[in-house]
This record gives C-alpha cells, sequence and structure tokens, in this order.
C-alpha cells in the first residue's frame, strides 16, 4: 500500500526556535498511529510548551544587575542541567537573542530588532503615538504610554518635549508595583483574585508598603471610580503624575495607561483639573483609535488621521516644563 503523505515544513528548517515552534505540525503530518496519538493526547505538547518556557525563562535571569551570565550561573539559578543549559543557550544564541561575550554570554541583538518592531506597529503605539504628542505638546509635561504583563508595569513609549529629566524608571525598565500613577492605575484595574494575588505576593512583601489589604482595597476602587490616579513624589522625586486608563469601549479590556508628568513645584502652575480632563480624554481617543484600527487591503496598516484641536491649555513653556 502507497502512503501518501502531505507536506508540512519538517524540522530541520529555520532557527532552533522556529524548529521548536514547527515541531508539533511535523509531528501531526506523521501517518505512525504512534506518534498521533501520542500528539493527540497532547503529552508532547505540553513537553514542548514546558521545554519552551524554561528555555526563555533564560532571558528572565539578566538585568541591570547581572548583564553577563555563564553556564555554570544558568544552571545554579535555574536548577537544570549542565547538558539543558548549553543546549538552551546555543538554541538562545543561534536565534539572535543570546551572544557571546567576553566571560559568558549577553543579550542579543535580536532583541534590539525585536524592539524596533515594537516601536513601529505595537498596536497601542500606532493608535496613540500622535495623540500622546498633542499631549505633551499643549501642556508640555511628558507624557507616558504604560502596559501591564506577567505582574510587571512597563513604560512603553515617552513623549517628552523638552527632554529634561533622567526618570528614574523611563522606557523598557519595570516600575515598582503600586508606586507612581501609571502603576497605581494599571494595577487597580485588576480583577478580582489577580488583585488579591497582587497585593499578596508583591505589595504586602515590599518593605516600604504601609497598606493592609482593606486600606489597598479601598484605594484601588477609588481610583477605578475616579478613572485616574494623581501622585507626588513616589517614583521620581520632585514629580507629580497623573495617569488614567485605556479601556476598550467594546470589551472593556484594560489594555494599558497614559500618564503625564511634571514637575511637581511647576504642576501648582497648572490647572490640575484641566490636565486630569485631558489626560483622561487622551487615554479614550487611543482606545476609540484601536478600536476603530482596520487592516486595508495592501495590508499595510495607516495612522489614523486626528484633527488638531485648537483650544489647549493656557500654559508658557517656560512654567510647564518638566
Amino acid at each position: 500500500m502507497i502512503s501518501i503523505r502531505k507536506h508540512v515544513p519538517g524540522p530541520h528548517y529555520g532557527t532552533p526556535v522556529e524548529r521548536s515552534l514547527a515541531a508539533p505540525h511535523a509531528l501531526a503530518g506523521q501517518t505512525s498511529r504512534t506518534s498521533w496519538f501520542a500528539f493527540s493526547s497532547g503529552i508532547k505538547d505540553r513537553n514542548f510548551m514546558n521545554s519552551y518556557s524554561k528555555m526563555l525563562g533564560v532571558l528572565d535571569l539578566f538585568s541591570p544587575e547581572c548583564l553577563q551570565l555563564t553556564t555554570d550561573a544558568i544552571a545554579e539559578r535555574t536548577g537544570l542541567s549542565r547538558a539543558t543549559v548549553y543546549r538552551y543557550v546555543r538554541d538562545l544564541c543561534e536565534s539572535g537573542l543570546l551572544s557571546r561575550g567576553d566571560n559568558g554570554y549577553v543579550l542579543g541583538a535580536r532583541i534590539i530588532e525585536l524592539d524596533w518592531m515594537m516601536r513601529q506597529y505595537d498596536p497601542l503605539l500606532r493608535a496613540g503615538r500622535s495623540l500622546m504628542h498633542e499631549l505633551s505638546q499643549e501642556t508640555g509635561l511628558a507624557v507616558f504610554a504604560s502596559v501591564f504583563f506577567e505582574s510587571r508595569i512597563i513604560n512603553t513609549h515617552i513623549d517628552d518635549p523638552n527632554d529634561t529629566y533622567q526618570f528614574a524608571f523611563g522606557r523598557g525598565r519595570p516600575l515598582p508595583v503600586f508606586r507612581g500613577a501609571q502603576s497605581k492605575v494599571l494595577i487597580a484595574h485588576q480583577k478580582g483574585r489577580r488583585l488579591r494575588r497582587l497585593f499578596d505576593e508583591q505589595i504586602a512583601t515590599d518593605p516600604g508598603n504601609q497598606l493592609d489589604w482593606a486600606s489597598f482595597a479601598r484605594a484601588s476602587k477609588k481610583i477605578r471610580n475616579d478613572g485616574y490616579c494623581i501622585t507626588h513624589d513616589e517614583v521620581n522625586p520632585g514629580l507629580t503624575g497623573i495617569a488614567a486608563p485605556i479601556i476598550t469601549p467594546d470589551n472593556h479590556n484594560l489594555v494599558g495607561s497614559i500618564s503625564a508628568v511634571g514637575a511637581s513645584h511647576k504642576f501648582e502652575l497648572l490647572r490640575a483639573d484641566t490636565v486630569i480632563e485631558k489626560v483622561i480624554d487622551t487615554a479614550n481617543r487611543i482606545a476609540a483609535n484601536l478600536r476603530r484600527r482596520h487592516r486595508p487591503a495592501d495590508g499595510v496598516e495607516k495612522e489614523p488621521e486626528h484633527p488638531q484641536h485648537s483650544r489647549g491649555l493656557a500654559l508658557s513653556r517656560s512654567g510647564a516644563s518638566v
């Protein structure tokens, strides 16, 4: 009997990560009953995802305090065997996510390429970049876009009209949990069990935290009811921040936050209510842009046009710059 097999990309093309991602599909194309049964039972799929997660977990070991790692250090910190670590490091290097340094391994150039792609094509930034710039120009304040993922708060974009301050937590560096306006807004809008887990695992264990669960829950509810959060000197000494959540109007999903940050002593010159209104309005307009976005026939997304508003804040650049 002649067996006709459907052609499926095999496990020998592309980078190691691409080969790993293709492996289940290649396996599904085999005619062997034993192989198909093992795959369909989910056993191999679960093992693959577990191994893949562990390999990518090596990247989590890098930090500003640990910019280079040896294979021995990776094995010690992960509990993995040296043979497994060598295999993971080899695959990560071939994929460009790691690179060999002088005394170990460092983050690779592929990460820079991915960062460039995010700056250019991230849906939140494409929907909000021009609106953030508009808000920054109108107020003279630095405007941040921030997101929540895996219990972390990250600034993904900063529009600073004067580039005056060196922010303690700039783009890409995780912010403290429930400290600072954008962090508090994103944490407060987490739901139910996740909110309690964040408090138990990260906030309650923070030496600088002074809130019990009841106080934290009340503070979070107030932020949700107000629709914004304002903080003073919590993340960057001498700075005030006002943040609002970006929530899609159709399915009410939290996708990020927008915040305006400026010098605390100069914030008194601003009409805080007007700034709050502008920040909330910008967040809502970004959410509306996310809903309206569509892909044209040529497959290239285009930036939505935003009419320039004639109204603006009566702020002088000298009095409002941060």
